[in-house]
């Protein structure tokens, strides 16, 4: 038995999930732990109510029984009954591609977003057909797509909001110079582009960006924001931010000469470029 533990957002669910394919994909029995999203906050107290957001893509998952949880109850017991039952625990190394975790017949996933062609080489495709949003039938998402296909569109993705508020994990990365860099690099493979920005703060962004005849896409907001990962995957192009929803929006892109913009690391502190794909361009937010 393998048990893969989910937690965050959309992106991190993603990954998780693909993980939890791949072991599938194996041939193990393999089951996902859901219980962070009724913990209800961080391990720093801070609350953070998230939702699995993986069904709204038609994805769904085996459960695994509540004695093998991580949380509720006895944290103790619960820890002496997987260790018993489940086996060794297992854990993402520096949030990059750890070999290991694919080496895994029995145990216990933990400490991750598993993000990366490398940890679904069996699942991938699959993966792709699986995915299918829903709610892209609304005015407004048929609006906005007529627009992404209709132009030589590129998505760009501003990740404000709850970044802000973590500047030392995630500052200084996607930085105002990144998207200049990335944005020229574009227009020259594409200098008819079509820019659309998505973003937890759109004004903020547009303002940051500076460019002009930018589209925003505005309205894809709350139990919504997960069609902003459906339009960006219909554009020709990608430039995305230090984040895993946007990584999955490019990597959906079906465009086979697409262009995408990555910047050098996810994390600050962490060597982790290896989790954008090899194809991707790799844009570093310094002056020089």
């Amino acid at each position: 038995m393998i048990i893969v533990q989910f937690s965050g957002g959309l992106g991190n669910q993603l990954g998780q999930y693909g993980l939890y394919s791949e072991y599938k994909a194996r041939g193990f029995k393999t089951y996902a732990d859901l219980s962070w999203y009724r913990k209800g906050q961080t391990d720093d107290g801070k609350i953070d109510i998230r939702d699995i957001e993986i069904s709204r893509l038609g994805l769904s998952v085996d459960e695994c029984p509540k004695m093998f949880e991580y949380f509720g109850g006895n944290p103790g017991l619960r820890r002496y009954i997987r260790r018993i039952c489940v086996g060794h625990t297992y854990l993402e190394e520096g949030y990059k591609f750890t070999p290991a975790l694919l080496d895994v017949k029995k145990g216990y996933v933990t400490g991750g977003s598993f993000i990366g062609d490398e940890y679904i080489p069996t699942c991938s495709d699959e993966l792709r057909r699986s995915i299918k949003f829903a709610g892209t039938d609304s005015d407004y998402i048929k609006k906005m797509e007529h627009k992404i296909l209709q132009t030589n569109s590129v998505s760009i993705h501003v990740r404000l909001g709850d970044y802000l508020n973590n500047n030392s994990l995630y500052g200084g990365i996607c930085t105002p110079e990144y998207y200049k860099k990335a944005v020229s690099l574009i227009k020259e493979k594409a200098p008819d582009a079509t820019f659309f920005l998505f973003s937890n703060d759109v004004s903020a962004a547009a303002e940051m960006l500076g460019i002009n005849d930018i589209v925003p896409v505005a309205e894809n907001t709350g139990d919504k924001s997960y069609l902003d990962m459906y339009l960006m995957s219909k554009c020709k192009h990608n430039i995305i931010a230090n984040s895993t929803f946007s990584w999955w929006g490019a990597w959906l892109n079906e465009n086979e000469d697409k262009t995408v913009c990555c910047p050098t690391t996810l994390l600050n502190g962490y060597d982790n470029g290896s989790v954008y794909c090899k194809e991707w361009i790799r844009v570093s937010s310094q002056d020089t």
